[in-house]
C-alpha cells in the first residue's frame, strides 16, 4: 500500500511546489481593465477583428461588484511575462494574458469557474519579440482602466 501511496504523495507534492514556485510577481494580477462580457448563448455574434478569451472578473470593490462605466465589466486578467513583448500597445489599450475561449465555450456555452468571457482585441503582428507565454495562454488587448471606455473600433 506504501508503494502505491509514494507516487500519489510525489505527485502532489510536485504540483504545489509548481503552484508556489509559479506565484512571481507577473503572476499578480494586473490592474483592473475594462472589458466587454459576452453571453455564452450570444457566442455566435463576435465582432469582426476581436475574440473572446476567459478572464477572472474584477468582483468586490470595483464599483458595485463587477459592472464598469456603460455597461462594461472590470476584469482582473494577468500580466503579460517580463521580456514578452516591446509594448507595440495602441494608446489606450493594455496587453494582458488571457485564456482564449475553447471548444466547450463554442460548442456548448461552458464557462470555466472563476472566470468570465468577454471580448477582447488580438495583438496585432510584431506585438511579440519572441518570449514565452504560459501553456493555455493568449496575449490579449483590452482597454485601460484610464477614462470611460470607447467604441469598439480600436
Amino acid at each position: 500500500m506504501t508503494r502505491r501511496l509514494a507516487p500519489i504523495l510525489f505527485a502532489a507534492l510536485v504540483l504545489v511546489g509548481l503552484s508556489v514556485a509559479g506565484a512571481r510577481a507577473e503572476d499578480v494580477p494586473s490592474d483592473a481593465v475594462l472589458a466587454e462580457a459576452i453571453d455564452p448563448s450570444d457566442r455566435g455574434n463576435v465582432p469582426a477583428g476581436m475574440m473572446v478569451v476567459l478572464v477572472p472578473p474584477g468582483g468586490d470593490g470595483f464599483s458595485d461588484g463587477g459592472d464598469g462605466p456603460g455597461g462594461w465589466t472590470w476584469v482582473l486578467p494577468r500580466p503579460l511575462p517580463e521580456g514578452f513583448s516591446h509594448g507595440d500597445v495602441p494608446e489606450g489599450f493594455v496587453a494582458v494574458l488571457a485564456q482564449p475561449a475553447d471548444d466547450a465555450f463554442w460548442q456548448e456555452g461552458v464557462v470555466p469557474d472563476g472566470l468570465v468571457p468577454v471580448l477582447a482585441w488580438p495583438p496585432g503582428d510584431g506585438f511579440s519579440d519572441g518570449g514565452d507565454l504560459p501553456l493555455g495562454f493568449v496575449p490579449a488587448l483590452f482597454r485601460s482602466a484610464e477614462g470611460p471606455p470607447r467604441g469598439r473600433e480600436g
